[in-house]
């Protein structure tokens, strides 16, 4: 599906409601929430007789996103039109998804699950910022700050740039972003450096990480990541130790939860790994993923798995 030959449904969804919920996944990273603030500022500055719901509770520490999301009643939301951003399947909808008057979900995950009265799914795209940038942008009527929620998301879900999913259009959605304002050096600089105290952690993790064949593991303990005052999801952040090592074909990161459970995500170089994720209570893109192992005798069976995927692919070159 080119977007360019679709009818464009957000413009139309947007022009035809009075009242518009947006919404995005749990737990939200730069792609949801630059989408739902690129979205949402967009429809505030071109449309200021709507009115516009932001949803969703936040627990980031992704300061350049406002965090002005909206307590809404059940009967306000029956009237609304709701957009689903970012979000693989209804589950994992963030902000009290009851009923609305309609739904649209655009997203560019795999679209194994599909929901919605309409959908603009695009796994080719590199993130949901892209296809949102790309709809509105026919309309020629995207400030510096809507462009700037925008470009930021698609710099986070691509790592700038470096994902096999980076295609030509990304490039020229990004570049017509520039135009209208949006700053990649700062914006750079607002994702990509890291505190004193996350280095420090960096250097504490990375002697925690196990390599063989291939498979690069990290396993964060309850016990550690309390002794650093971090959350299962802080924790998981620390897989970016293992990142861009010539050596790592897969690297995971294993996070124990509260529950005794783990929370971790896969990455790969060129070797599929969603169908592993699919298998551990996750799923995601072809090269990362995200899971939850019940317990360690699951987080063992992965191991193996994924090191059999490994030899596998080494097997078949």
């Amino acid at each position: 599906m080119h977007l360019n030959y679709t009818m464009n449904k957000l413009i139309q969804t947007i022009e035809n409601e009075d009242i518009i919920a947006i919404f995005r996944h749990v737990n939200p990273d730069g792609d949801s929430l630059g989408s739902q603030y690129g979205l949402a500022t967009y429809i505030q500055e071109n449309y200021p007789d709507k009115t516009v719901y932001i949803m969703g509770e936040r627990n980031d520490d992704l300061d350049f996103f406002p965090h002005n999301e909206s307590d809404v009643s059940e009967e306000e939301l029956k009237k609304a039109a709701a957009i689903v951003l970012d979000t693989a399947n209804k589950v994992r909808i963030d902000g009290q998804y009851i009923h609305t008057k309609s739904l649209l979900n655009i997203d560019h995950h795999p679209n194994e699950h599909p929901y919605g009265d309409v959908y603009i799914v695009d796994s080719e795209r590199s993130s949901t910022c892209e296809i949102v940038a790309e709809l509105l942008l026919e309309k020629n009527e995207v400030s510096e700050k809507t462009a700037s929620y925008l470009l930021a998301g698609i710099l986070t879900d691509t790592v700038r740039f470096s994902i096999e999913n980076t295609k030509p259009e990304t490039l020229r959605v990004a570049a017509k972003l520039i135009e209208k304002g949006a700053n990649i050096s700062m914006l750079s600089r607002t994702f990509f450096t890291k505190r004193y105290e996350d280095f420090n952690h960096e250097r504490i993790f990375m002697q925690h990480v196990e390599y063989e064949e291939g498979l690069a593991s990290l396993l964060i303990s309850k016990e550690l990541r309390d002794q650093y005052g971090l959350t299962d999801r802080d924790a998981k952040q620390y897989a970016i130790v293992m990142y861009n090592v010539k050596e790592f074909e897969i690297n995971v990161v294993f996070v124990e939860s509260d529950d005794g459970g783990y929370i971790g995500s896969l990455r790969s170089k060129d070797i599929t790994i969603n169908t592993i994720a699919s298998k551990y209570h996750g799923g995601g893109h072809r090269l990362a993923a995200g899971f939850k192992a019940c317990d360690l005798f699951e987080v063992n069976e992965m191991k193996k798995e994924l090191l059999e995927l490994i030899r596998n692919h080494k097997t078949s070159q």
